[in-house]
């Protein structure tokens, strides 16, 4: 995204490398939120929610799937 559109993220986005984006990209998915990397072009703001979004449909679903095979294994056993 910052690439397509330069100046679409604000803050602590001096390095070139991918590190920084790593590092945006899981506090994102986490919903953590820190702050010192920020969205402010609508498509990049778009981008984040959906990342955020993930993040938690992630959790969720493999905190469902678990259940139901632990459910399932304790039936069959």
């Amino acid at each position: 995204m910052a690439l397509w559109h330069p100046g679409a993220f604000t803050g602590a986005v001096e390095g070139r490398g991918s590190l920084p984006w790593t590092y945006y990209s899981f506090v994102t998915l986490t919903t953590m939120g820190y702050g010192d990397i920020m969205p402010v072009h609508p498509l990049a703001r778009a981008v984040a929610v959906l990342e955020a979004l993930t993040g938690q449909l992630y959790l969720a679903i493999m905190l469902a799937r678990l259940v139901s095979l632990e459910l399932q294994s304790r039936r069959d056993g």
